[in-house]
């Protein structure tokens, strides 16, 4: 007698037979609410089961989170605050940790938010060398270089994120390759690395893109890699130099020009004056009108005078607040801001006159005065606006 076994796929077969040709007795009606009921209950049993394994997996991951926060914060802290440089091996020796210690991915992840808080509250008292030494024992930089090199663009984005929040070492040849990448946040996000940790032409990329678009949250963070840099005395570029670049990129330049003052660099004030002298662009001309008002550069003032009646209302308002800021105390400065003043018929700009004079020091004070005694009826409401406390948000700040 001959036996015959049957395949692990027969049975499923069996019963699926078994189904359709119970259903082929039916209408067709019948049949299609049939199998798209069939199908809902499979997606949705899927989509139970699905939320909770990952309701699972985020408890043992807050789990995970908080146990190591209990059991090393203390102990990384010591290390890290400490003025005594540690050991590898005595640091893996006060964490406990074993000879050959492998951690997986997941496990990995579980200690970035404890790292990220700790280098949050006391990265600024932090000996560098004991983080550094704390994060390799770890295998973070590791741990980095390999989310970096996945396939996931998310995964990437994320852990360039996570190596500036706690300063880990990543090799620049890691992240080299996504500096021209389609992907323009993962782009912008190799780019800020490349420019807070970078030791050789850091900022070049900014210099070779045609494309280059610095939106405002942009600005914000290479401004805090700048300051990165100079905090831990890093080499710093020369930003006058990225105004004479061709191809001219008019955003870099403007970004240039208020780094520039943000860091008080007066020695460029002078070639920033030739450059006002010839710029014709509003945007640009107005940065380095604000950057020279703002570092004091008294002799801006004659090509400040001298632009100011060909200039447009927005160009105006800002040499207007340039030459308060400079407050040298020379007479003709106020003689010509107290004339523009009676001849504007711009009210923003006439307001803002009537500020930068009342604010020119003894000399404004007595024009002020002046003013509010000579000036038409019309005009009182501008001088109401400057003397009401609670108008005067600067009394508060």
């Amino acid at each position: 007698m001959e036996y015959y076994v049957l395949s692990r796929y027969a049975y499923w077969k069996y019963y699926l037979l078994i189904l359709y040709y119970r259903l082929a007795e039916y209408p067709p009606v019948v049949r299609v609410w049939a199998v798209f009921s069939t199908i809902s209950m499979i997606l949705l049993i899927a989509i139970v089961i699905g939320n909770m394994v990952r309701s699972v997996r985020t408890a043992a991951d807050s789990y995970a989170i908080a146990h190591n926060r209990e059991k090393y914060w203390e102990k990384i802290k010591e290390v890290a605050l400490s003025v005594r440089v540690w050991e590898p091996l005595e640091i893996s020796a006060l964490l406990e940790l074993p000879k050959n210690f492998k951690m997986h991915e997941r496990s990995h992840r579980r200690y970035v938010p404890m790292l990220i808080d700790m280098y949050r509250q006391y990265g600024p008292q932090m000996n560098k060398i004991n983080w550094q030494r704390v994060l390799q024992v770890l295998k973070m930089p590791i741990y980095f270089e390999e989310q970096v090199r996945s396939r996931n663009t998310r995964k990437r984005i994320v852990a360039f994120k996570n190596v500036a929040d706690m300063d880990a070492n990543l090799k620049e040849a890691v992240a080299s390759r996504y500096l021209f990448t389609k992907d323009r946040k993962l782009q912008n996000n190799a780019r800020l690395h490349a420019a807070r940790f970078g030791t050789s032409y850091p900022f070049k990329v900014l210099l070779e893109d045609p494309n280059l678009v610095f939106t405002d949250e942009l600005v914000v963070k290479f401004h805090n890699v700048l300051m990165y840099r100079q905090e831990n005395g890093m080499s710093m570029p020369n930003f006058i130099h990225w105004c004479n670049r061709t191809p001219l990129n008019e955003e870099l330049r403007i970004f240039a020009i208020n780094e520039i003052r943000l860091f008080n660099r007066r020695e460029d004030c002078a070639e920033m004056l030739s450059m006002l002298i010839n710029s014709r662009d509003e945007r640009f001309s107005c940065a380095l009108i604000k950057a020279l008002g703002a570092m004091e550069y008294v002799p801006a003032e004659k090509e400040f005078i001298r632009r100011y009646l060909s200039a447009s209302y927005a160009e105006r308002q800002e040499l207007a607040e340039a030459l308060g800021a400079i407050n040298s105390g020379n007479p003709e400065v106020l003689h010509f801001l107290e004339e523009d003043f009676m001849q504007t018929t711009d009210y923003v700009t006439r307001m803002m006159l009537l500020r930068v004079i009342h604010d020119y020091g003894k000399l404004g004070l007595k024009a002020y005065n002046r003013l509010k005694k000579e000036s038409p009826r019309e005009f009182s409401i501008y001088f109401e606006h400057i003397e009401c406390d609670l108008i005067d948000s600067r009394k508060y700040a």
